[in-house]
C-alpha cells in the first residue's frame, strides 16, 4: 500500500505531498504510516476502509520495485510453469 504514489494522489488529490518511505518493506508498522499519511493529507476516512481500493489500485510496476513481490513474482512464474509441463505444455 506504500508503494504507489499515483493511489495517494488520487485519494488525497493532485497537490498531495505524501512522503512515502523509501523502502516500504522495511517500515516496522505499515498500516500506522498509511493512516499517518492518510491523515496529514486531509483524509478523514478509517484507512482500513481503503485497504480494498489499495490492492485493486496498486500498479504492477510500482509492486516490481519491491524485493518480496519481485520473489513472488518469480515463484509463481515458475509454479505455472511447473504446472504446464506436468499437463504436457508446451506441446
Amino acid at each position: 500500500m506504500l508503494v504507489d504514489g499515483e493511489i495517494f494522489r488520487t485519494l488525497l488529490g493532485s497537490g498531495a505531498q505524501s512522503a512515502l518511505p523509501a523502502e516500504p518493506e522495511r517500515e516496522a508498522d505499515p498500516k500506522l504510516t498509511l493512516g499517518r499519511l492518510l491523515k496529514e493529507g486531509g483524509m478523514r476516512r478509517k484507512p482500513e476502509r481503503l485497504y480494498r481500493l489499495f490492492g485493486e489500485e496498486v500498479s504492477l510496476e510500482a509492486l516490481r520495485t519491491l524485493p518480496a513481490f519481485q520473489l513472488f513474482e518469480a515463484e509463481l512464474v515458475e509454479a505455472i510453469r511447473a504446472v504446464a509441463r506436468s499437463q504436457g505444455w508446451p506441446r
